[in-house]
């Protein structure tokens, strides 16, 4: 067989395998070409080598080379199995001993196996390991045209159509990854930083009262009809770092979605999963809790679906690194305190299930819309239980006692405050926190010697409690108690110095006061 019929068998089988096959093309040479069929799986990977080998040796060199290769790709497709073919076409084999060097190897990690063929000789040689090394290919009966001529218009023929088929296709997939603008996450990042300067600039972004204020997520003003604070936590941030992250996060992740779903949509799924997370942190959470991580994480669940519907695509790309941010976040959510990672888990679940309802732009295989919708709406009936059970535990919870009751005695609603502080008591009647607002209401209500006991029983399991030593000093003071009252206000004090608490000179007034009285009764 001369070079020119060897070189029109090896773009015959190339051919074939683009143009009939679909197979992805991932490199071509004129001696080489890769080739990739990510529909099947696992993922089949085939190597074709226009090869003239003279020894066995050089043979298992290139199968040597073959297989750092193919390990190579398999840790470029982030896939977790490849099966392969490693195909020599040769138009005559080795001269000497080589049959043993065609065994097949594995690739590292890989639970696969690659095989290695040849094809030599002659055309009838060749058919006979396709038809059965190779039978479900469908490789069609190779020939040999009459003229040198003929068969150099032929490869020239096939060379240009796989390059067009292989242009077109990344060129479409280029329009997919690109098929929007990012223009909202602009004006998103803007709410992130307007919003938290005017925190800043009216008692800070870590002040409590300040974010609740400002429309931070709050069980209990929630419960009372502020529904809208399940959306405006999405704009408010806890200190600079949580809107470093966040507004990094955006910037990230929000390209991404918003290039590939429109403007539009992103709209839409960016929202919708902001809100699943509030519904899913106000069942979960008690504690007032701000940030857009709800919605970032839809933007995850949105990229899930984008590799949901693209595999090959979403992992030659960024595949990869989502799957580990998303898990190091789940993961950090779980073990790190303080993290709302209820909101992370509810808006993860919105953003799928939401760009499974609003569907990738210029998608084929769609989602029936039934199915997208009787989805959301069971996640939605379920978040909403959630709601419910969530809140009778929440209602119950001393921590949440503990916040209401001080919003709202700061407020001057007494009796507002004495059901929280109530109800939190019967739960855990040895929270100081709780005893120390009881106190100042039993000596709003003139009952001193119930306001020092529970003062008395809050400094048990407080020490360093400098309020309750000192209001525990004004009763001792209103009691005559002076010898008492010296020692809880230098315990008051201590703890107030070690605390750095910011109304000290009070503290010093009324030790004065108190050394004086003794003084003169002396």
């Amino acid at each position: 067989m001369n070079e020119i019929a060897h070189r029109y068998l090896y773009w015959q089988l190339i051919e074939h395998y683009v143009l009939h096959k679909q197979f992805r093309l991932l490199a071509l040479h004129d001696t080489q070409a890769w080739l990739e069929d990510d529909s099947v799986k696992p993922r089949r990977i085939i190597r074709l080598v226009y090869s003239e080998v003279d020894w066995s040796n050089r043979l298992k060199r290139d199968i040597s080379h073959a297989k750092q290769q193919f390990e190579s790709i398999y840790k470029q497709l982030g896939i977790w199995k490849m099966q392969g073919e490693n195909i020599y076409v040769m138009s005559q084999p080795p001269i000497d001993s080589w049959e043993d060097a065609l065994t097949p190897f594995e690739v590292k990690g890989n639970k696969g196996t690659i095989r290695n063929l040849a094809l030599h000789s002659s055309v009838e040689e060749y058919q006979t390991v396709l038809d059965q090394e190779l039978a479900n290919d469908g490789v069609p009966p190779l020939r040999i045209l009459s003229s040198e001529e003929d068969m150099m218009q032929a490869i020239e023929r096939i060379r240009g159509q796989v390059k067009q088929i292989n242009s077109t296709r990344r060129q479409n997939e280029e329009k997919m990854l690109q098929f929007g603008k990012p223009r909202f996450i602009y004006a998103l990042l803007l709410s992130f930083v307007v919003m938290f300067f005017l925190l800043e600039t009216n008692g800070g972004s870590t002040n409590i009262q300040v974010l609740i204020d400002y429309g931070a997520k709050y069980n209990p003003l929630i419960v009372e009809g502020e529904w809208w604070r399940l959306v405006t936590s999405m704009f408010l941030h806890i200190g600079l770092m949580h809107l470093a992250f966040n507004a990094m996060a955006l910037f990230f992740l929000g390209t991404a979605v918003e290039q590939l779903f429109g403007s539009f949509r992103f709209l839409i799924i960016y929202f919708a999963a902001g809100l699943f997370g509030s519904i899913v942190s106000f069942a979960f959470n008690d504690y007032v809790s701000a940030g857009a991580s709800g919605a970032l994480f839809g933007c995850f669940g949105a990229l899930l679906y984008f590799g949901l519907k693209h595999p090959t695509l979403f992992f030659r790309t960024l595949g990869k690194n989502i799957l580990l941010l998303l898990g190091f976040n789940l993961v950090l959510g779980f073990i790190v305190p303080g993290i709302d990672n209820g909101a992370h888990i509810g808006g993860l679940i919105g953003g799928f299930l939401m760009a499974a309802l609003v569907k990738m732009p210029k998608e084929k295989k769609k989602t029936p819309f039934y199915l997208s919708m009787s989805a959301l709406i069971l996640y939605v009936i379920a978040s909403l239980t959630l709601v419910y059970f969530g809140q009778q535990q929440a209602n119950a919870s001393p921590e949440l006692a503990v916040l209401e009751g001080q919003r709202l005695l700061e407020a001057g609603q007494y009796e507002e405050a004495q059901v929280f502080i109530t109800n939190g008591l019967e739960i855990d009647g040895r929270q100081p926190q709780l005893l120390f607002m009881q106190a100042y209401l039993d000596i709003q209500q003139e009952r001193v010697q119930e306001a020092k006991e529970h003062l008395e029983k809050a400094l048990q399991e407080q020490q360093a409690f400098p309020e309750a030593w000192f209001n525990l000093t004004l009763i001792h003071i209103e009691q005559e108690n002076y010898e008492q009252a010296k020692e809880t206000i230098q315990q008051a004090i201590q703890y107030g110095e070690d605390s750095q608490i910011p109304d000290m000179d009070y503290y010093y007034e009324i030790e004065q006061q108190i050394n004086e009285q003794l003084a003169s009764s002396s």
